[in-house]
Order: structure tokens, then sequence, then C-alpha cells
């Protein structure tokens, strides 16, 4: 029960960070703060479960809590170079590629069918 709370936690306050920074450093064109926030997370991330791998209450809530909210973007970067570390590169390659261009596809389909929606 701790782990969950812990996570619910770092979420709440991870989302609120990303907000706040948004909001502080408003973009027009390249997506500055954006870039900024997921290779911040990418840091964080792999410095936080490559220096504590017991996976505590509280490193779990700043790792799948606070950063899982404030980027998931370093998640997936960090499972891919453990792929790449563990010998896959094939698979860390597939990963990249369906998860990049998945990602392009699903947010145009997503557009796409919220441009149909409106009146």
């Amino acid at each position: 029960m701790k782990v969950f709370v812990a996570i619910g936690a770092g979420g709440f306050l991870g989302a609120l960070c990303r907000y706040k920074l948004s909001l502080l450093f408003q973009q027009e064109g390249f997506p500055f703060t954006t870039l900024s926030i997921n290779l911040i997370g990418c840091l964080c991330l792999a410095w936080l479960f490559t220096t504590f791998t017991k996976r505590t209450a509280f490193v779990t809530g700043i790792g799948t809590g606070f950063l899982g909210a404030f980027t998931t973007f370093s998640t997936f970067s960090l499972e891919t170079l453990r792929l790449l570390q563990q010998g896959h590169a094939v698979q860390a390659i597939c990963y990249s590629m369906i998860s990049v261009s998945g990602g392009l596809t699903c947010a145009w389909l997503g557009t796409t069918l919220a441009r149909r929606k409106k009146v």
C-alpha cells in the first residue's frame, strides 16, 4: 500500500511540475521546454534506478511516480538503453522505431479524429 501512495504522490507532484514549467517557459516553434523536460527525465530516471537498485516505496515514488508523470519519455529511453546494454540491438532499434513512428501515427490519428468531431 505504501508503494501505491508513493507513486500517487510522486505522480501528482511530477504532473504539477511539468505543467508549471510549461507555463513558465511558454514556447513557440520548436518545443525546447518539452525536449528539456524529457531529457532531464531521462537523465534522472537512469541515475535513480542505477544508483538505487532496491525499489523502495520512496525510490518507486520518485521514479515511477514523479518522473513517470513528469515524462514517460525517460522510461522509453532507459528501456531502450537496457536492451542495448543486454546485447539486444535489433530489439532496441525496433522498439525505438515502433515507439516513435507509432506515437506519431497515434498522435496524427487522435488529431484527425478530434478534427472530424468538431461541428
